[in-house]
């Protein structure tokens, strides 16, 4: 019966530490080609031409500014949820 509780503890032991790789569960995850960042609600991102906002709800509501002195874009979350996809 011991060598049974011994086995069955390594093999959730292994299967718990299976589940901590690779950086998933992240809000920004990176690839080689595009970098995708999960939006926070109220936080300004710089946003750059090429980068892409894809609305991840019907209430989504994303407000973007651009500074005529600096000529900086930004994007905010309003509500809802959205990704900024950088290229």
């Amino acid at each position: 019966m011991k060598p049974l509780k011994i086995f069955a503890t390594a093999l959730l032991l292994a299967w718990g530490l299976a589940g901590c790789g690779g950086g998933g569960g992240g809000t920004e995850s990176a690839s080689e080609d595009t970098r995708t960042v999960a939006m926070v609600a109220g936080r300004a991102y710089t946003v750059e031409e090429g980068d892409t906002i894809e609305k991840r709800s019907a209430d989504t509501v994303v407000l973007v500014e651009t500074d005529l002195h600096s000529g900086e874009t930004t994007a905010t979350l309003q509500s809802g949820s959205a990704l900024l996809i950088r290229p």
